[in-house]
């Protein structure tokens, strides 16, 4: 049973989810959760970790996990792998880094398509019933569950303010690849595809002066420590991850379950995105006092940059539609749902 049908009757509940007495009186689903982002990432702390909490609420003992965070048994782009391979049951897939298998999902990372965590989110979660984005899930063998988008891209740097659009011109700055990369080569700068486990590395070497990332990632990997300076008001695309369950597995869980297990994930897309655009405010107060300087982009800059950041949708469908894949109807139906978020 997909997403779409599973969100139509956990909608029709209309809240918690009726388990049956003999669910609730042993553990009737043990699920094998995996992430790769430290523990007080926003992923977990504020992602997979409420959902986990929120399911045992709904189901009491009907469930049980076991619990690998922060890389124990795959890193971020190890992830995709686990969940199809049986290593795990659930994990959070990064879109960004799967665009090989999921290419029209990354339509999500695309600049311009958002101004808002929650926004971000709720556009993801209607466009991910598409066939086209849906059934990149499907020919994977898993089911999403909730999705968790950061509010836009800023743009965080090692060295200095980048406040033009001609600043950018040999920057080498850090990319999660896909779309990301077409947005830093329309600027004119070098993208270097590099995991988010290793920003703050790869900038302490020098091998990047900057990265396009959110407050929330940055906290959660330490980076702030080694920048100087952050945009707030540019739109420079986002990242995203759709926490998914492996379809073997989800065909072996109770309908009951199944239900509470989407009732979690939609608390889930509505806590994460307040708590990220939350963390926007308050992390910048906090960036801010300790030295980092944050600065909007002058508004004739602001409008050459978006300028150039609009041939990316163009590049992103041509690219895909060279290898045969519907990028065209996926980035009109995104953009429909953008509309109505």
């Amino acid at each position: 049973m997909k997403r779409r049908e599973l969100l139509k009757m956990s909608a029709a509940a209309g809240g918690l989810v009726a388990m049956p007495a003999v669910l609730r009186a042993a553990s009737a689903v043990e699920l094998t959760v995996v992430h790769g982002s430290p523990n007080k990432h926003v992923i977990s702390a504020g992602g997979v970790e409420p959902w986990m909490n929120k399911l045992k609420e709904l189901v009491g003992d009907a469930v049980s996990y076991n619990y690998f965070p922060a890389g124990q048994l795959a890193n971020l782009k190890g992830l995709m792998n686990a969940v199809q391979t049986g290593v795990a049951d659930a994990v959070p897939v990064p879109i960004g880094y799967v665009s090989d298998k999921m290419p029209l999902n990354g339509v999500s990372t695309l600049p311009g398509l958002g101004s808002s965590a929650r926004t971000n989110i709720d556009t993801y979660a209607a466009a991910i019933q598409t066939p086209e984005l849906m059934g990149e899930f499907d020919e994977n063998g898993i089911v999403p569950i909730w999705n968790m988008a950061y509010p836009p891209y800023q743009l965080f740097s090692s060295k200095g303010a980048i406040p033009s659009l001609a600043e950018f011109e040999g920057r080498v700055i850090r990319s999660a690849g896909g779309s990301m990369n077409l947005a830093i080569e329309s600027l004119g700068a070098a993208p270097a595809e590099i995991s988010a486990s290793d920003i703050y590395v790869a900038m302490e070497r020098g091998t990047v002066n900057a990265t396009l990332s959110a407050f929330s990632s940055v906290k959660g990997y330490g980076v702030q420590e080694l920048c100087d300076a952050a945009s707030t008001n540019g739109s420079f695309g986002t990242f995203t991850n759709v926490f998914s369950i492996r379809q073997e597995k989800w065909d072996t869980i109770p309908a009951e379950i199944q239900d509470a297990i989407m009732e979690a994930g939609k608390f889930t897309e509505q806590h994460v995105g307040d708590l990220m655009d939350s963390d926007t405010e308050t992390l910048g107060k906090e960036f801010s006092e300790l030295g980092m300087d944050l600065y909007e982009f002058p508004p004739e800059e602001l409008d050459k940059i978006n300028g150039a950041l609009e041939s990316v949708h163009d590049s992103w469908v041509e690219r895909l539609a060279g290898r045969g894949l519907p990028a065209e109807a996926a980035l009109e139906k995104y953009r429909k749902a953008a509309k109505q978020a």
